[in-house]
């Protein structure tokens, strides 16, 4: 017999909401500590997040990660949203976090199907955003949440399948082995990669398909030290070897991109304890 391997468990259904928003519509701000998606089916919508705003025009999908603080709003149009809120312990969530896609059209029919048996299994208000429980149909269809459940979990598969046959990089993400070393590996690969360039966090998260605050935690608590600081450190490094090279100080901030000699110089101070100028002498005495 083989046992199945399941990528994603949900184990509660917490809210579900279809919802025609009004023109500068703003919700309260919440937090709560499971998923919720955000689907735009009509129109233009945003989630705030943390002081982000994710714009979604139709046919996006937005993934909020447990215990951020969000909310919806509107400007000039009226969408219809579509959204979800659950609980899903599994590993392979964190794909998500604080992700946006598009669904593509041939895996629309998931979010229809969830609609529909949730339509037919709850009782639904047309327009509730205080909604915070569902109440069961006293007659519900046979097996409504249990297809309710499947539909979900069957986007959520079909959705990374499709990230992933883009990226073949983000395939160590659904691994069940431990993640955080591989995690930790292309951080780094990256920040190193990019001593010559201008630095971006939301490139890198772009690349590793992680929220800014989650990747951000993961590498402090992996190492000790930020990101930012991280990179800083491995520019001054290049720098280093650049001097040794003989290159000038003008020469070495513009090569790695710092916006002035000075902040090259701040940079380099910070990370050694002396200055670019100091440096350079006391490798000349060695």
């Amino acid at each position: 017999m083989h046992k199945i391997d399941n990528l994603f468990n949900v184990q509660k259904i917490v809210t579900i909401h279809y919802q025609a928003l009004p023109k500068r519509y703003k919700a309260n701000e919440e937090w709560h500590n499971f998923w919720e998606l955000v689907y735009a089916d009509k129109g233009k919508a945003a989630v705030v997040s943390e002081n982000r705003r994710i714009n979604l025009k139709q046919g996006d999908i937005f993934f909020i990660t447990p215990n951020v603080p969000h909310y919806v709003e509107s400007d000039e149009y009226e969408p219809n949203i579509f959204i979800i809120s659950f609980e899903c312990r599994s590993e392979s969530m964190q794909f998500f976090s604080d992700k946006k896609l598009t669904v593509p059209k041939e895996r629309l029919y998931l979010l229809q199907n969830i609609m529909t048996e949730a339509a037919a299994a709850f009782d639904l208000p047309d327009f509730d955003p205080e909604l915070n429980r569902l109440r069961p149909n006293a007659a519900p269809p046979l097996g409504g949440e249990q297809l309710i459940k499947n539909s979900l979990e069957t986007l959520l598969i079909y959705l990374l399948r499709s990230e992933n046959d883009k990226i073949a990089s983000t395939a160590f993400f659904v691994s069940k082995t431990d993640l955080s070393d591989a995690l930790e590996d292309e951080i780094v690969r990256i920040l190193r990669e990019s001593v010559y360039c201008k630095f971006s966090l939301n490139d890198v998260c772009e690349k590793l398909h992680y929220g800014k605050v989650k990747l951000c935690t993961f590498f402090k608590e992996k190492t000790g030290t930020g990101i930012y600081a991280t990179y800083l450190k491995f520019k001054t490094d290049e720098a280093k070897s650049l001097i040794r090279k003989g290159n000038s100080f003008t020469e070495i901030s513009d090569l790695l991109c710092f916006d002035s000699v000075s902040s090259f110089s701040n940079a380099f101070k910070k990370h050694t304890g002396m200055t670019p100028k100091q440096y350079r002498d006391s490798i000349k005495k060695v």
